[in-house]
This record gives structure tokens, sequence and C-alpha cells, in this order.
């Protein structure tokens, strides 16, 4: 087992039968379009109820820049407010990783995140700054009814730089 509950694709290809093993990789694709679609939520406006609909009602969406927001509602409420301070943006999720858990209704998954943004000056004058933001996204999924759904999502940025300062100059600007 490379990790409690869950198992490597080469040890569950070994332990398990072909239905079993069919099962899990349409859950993997499935958690791949739960991730894309929070992405396109992100990134048409930042589609309030879109993306509130992607978690459990008792998720937990944490930030080490944007705070922390319980429950489905305060997620919600969250969205609508990035509207305000990023107009534009465009979520390149890399590198995914994800693990289905030996009981097939929970899930983990890591992400990297490129993201080009269009944000509210930082003097919020009516000037824009285009934004490059880089970070790592470690999620905790559950199957409920058949669909996946965020249970738990934590997003360490790196940085958040204007794009004519770039990151060593200003790592993690504010607002």
């Amino acid at each position: 087992m490379s990790g409690e509950g869950t198992m490597s694709s080469s040890e569950a290809g070994s332990a398990l039968s072909l239905e079993a093993r069919l099962a899990r990789l349409e859950d993997i694709e499935a958690i791949r379009g739960l991730k894309h679609l929070y992405a396109f939520y992100c990134d048409n406006g930042y589609d309030a109820d879109g993306l509130a609909s992607l978690f459990t009602e008792d998720a937990v969406w944490q930030s080490n820049h944007f705070g922390t927001h319980r429950g489905r509602e305060a997620i919600r409420q969250f969205s609508a407010g990035n509207r305000e301070t990023i107009t534009w943006a465009l979520h390149c999720m890399v590198n995914g990783r994800v693990e289905i858990g030996a009981d097939g209704r929970t899930a983990s998954a890591h992400w990297n995140l490129i993201e080009f943004a269009t944000m509210v000056a930082l003097d919020r004058s009516s000037a824009r700054d285009a934004v490059i933001m880089t970070a790592n996204y470690d999620e905790s999924l559950v199957k409920q009814e058949g669909a996946w759904k965020f249970q738990r999502m934590d997003v360490h940025f790196h940085q958040i730089s204007n794009w004519d300062k770039g990151w060593v100059l200003q790592p993690l600007r504010k607002g």
C-alpha cells in the first residue's frame, strides 16, 4: 500500500478485478473532470453557484492567502466576492495526481496551478494589474449519490505577483 486507504496503480492493478480497475479509472477521470469544471467556473466570471455545486455541504476551502471558508454557502459567497477583484482568470491545472481510496468512495488529489489573471490594482483605483499566480492544491473528495464532490480544498500559493514586478520583487502581493 502506498498510503493509508489508497493503492498505487500497480497495486490496484494486481489486486483488483478488471471491473474494479475500470471503475477506478472512471472515478479518476470523473475527478479530473470535476477539477476541470472548477477551473472553468473560475475562468468564466467566478460562477459562484457553479463553484458551490462542486463541494459537499460541509466542505472547507482554505488557502494561505485567501483565508478559510467553511460550508458550501461560505464558498459560494467567497467565489462571488472574487468577481469584484479578479476580473479575468485562466487557471492552468497541471501535474494532476488522483488517488482513489480503497473504499472507492473517498479520494485525494493534488494539482499545481499556473494562473494568469487581471486583478483590481493594489491602490484600488480603476486600473487593473496583470498578475501571475502559482499554487499547489491538495484535495479530499467524496462520492455522494454517484458523483464526486470536493470535501476539502487546501490551496497553498507560492506567489501572486504583478506581471511587471515578477515573483522575485513581489512574491505575494496584497489584495
